[in-house]
């Protein structure tokens, strides 16, 4: 792997805590497997079942979800500069996607599937568990968010209705 990609994990949120540790880094590394798509290639299908986080080196994608009524729509462009990764609730769960992302420019991505993340966490629990306690804080934010904004929708219908 290219010195890019080197540090390119060292930037990603999800590592900050042992991205200090060359060592862990190169475990890290190591079970990063090279992706490149052309622009307007899907990377994850929504309701796909998943089982690979996806880290942007080079490019542009775009979130997409379905709505009840069947149409899609954008919700958000995503670029490699802004330390982008994706699709990391596949390391811990066995849910399916819950969008869709596609390239819009040709991209490249470091590919962490869930056997190899669980295997590196048994030999190294050392470096999993800082990884895991990240996605930890993620969901943990995530689900904060859709409580408030469930609430807010709440609190509007039952305003509408008085």
């Amino acid at each position: 792997m290219a010195l890019d990609a080197d540090e390119k994990l060292r930037q990603i949120p999800l590592f900050a805590e042992i991205a200090a540790n060359d060592d862990y880094m190169a475990e890290l590394r190591d079970i990063c497997l090279p992706l490149a798509l052309p622009a307007g290639r899907v990377v994850i299908q929504e309701g796909d079942q998943g089982a690979e986080m996806y880290i942007m080196l080079v490019g542009r994608v775009e979130i997409c979800r379905r709505t009840r009524a069947g149409d899609d729509y954008t919700v958000v462009k995503l670029r490699a500069e802004d330390n982008v990764f994706f699709g990391e609730m596949a390391l811990i769960d066995d849910d399916v996607r819950s969008a869709t992302i596609r390239t819009t420019v040709d991209s490249e991505f470091l590919v962490v599937t869930k056997k190899d993340f669980i295997e590196l966490g048994d030999r190294y629990p050392q470096i999993a568990l800082p990884i895991t306690r990240e996605i930890a804080k993620i969901l943990a934010s995530r689900l904060r968010k859709t409580t408030g904004d469930m609430l807010t929708i709440f609190d509007a219908l039952v305003a509408e209705l008085q």
